[in-house]
């Protein structure tokens, strides 16, 4: 594959989780939504991004170990099978849907909560899906073998 073409043609993640973020703010300004008001929900929110911030920051350190861009618009230069990617095979994304989870929860915006499955339905569609044929195309029967053990989000 020349580097033109050696990528996934995928809209990026970050855009579709600001933009959904961004409707949610403006649907939450036009009509409020609060489902846990008080201040426990700043906690169950920081308990909810921890776990978010570790799952992504993990993946992204066995990505630089594998001297592989977590950038989807870049080449991929390695299948990278080790660390968090045991458990999922998209473990940039799983924590991208915590930590959206958990902005929910803490900022207490009802509207994020309720469009959170159109955030797991446009990247599934826009990003993942496109993102797996390329790795399939690129690594093959590897590639396939890994797909057959790990989840796609760990369960």
């Amino acid at each position: 594959m020349n580097a033109e073409v050696d990528r996934p043609r995928v809209v990026p993640a970050p855009v579709i989780f600001f933009g959904i973020l961004i409707l949610g703010f403006l649907l939450n300004w036009v009509l409020p939504l609060a489902f846990f008001p008080g201040r426990s929900v700043q906690i169950a929110g920081v308990i909810i991004l921890v776990p978010g911030f570790l799952i992504g920051g993990s993946g992204i350190i066995e990505m630089r170990r594998a001297h592989t861009s977590p950038d989807p618009r870049e080449p991929t230069t390695a299948l990278v099978e080790k660390g968090v990617f045991r458990y999922t095979r998209n473990p940039l994304y799983l924590s991208m849907f915590v930590f959206f989870l958990g902005i929910a929860v803490f900022l207490d915006v009802l509207w994020l909560i309720l469009l959170f499955p159109l955030l797991l339905f446009v990247v599934e569609r826009g990003t993942v899906k496109p993102e797996e044929l390329y790795l399939e195309r690129k690594f093959g029967e590897a590639y396939l073998q890994y797909r057959k053990h790990v989840p796609r989000w760990m369960c």
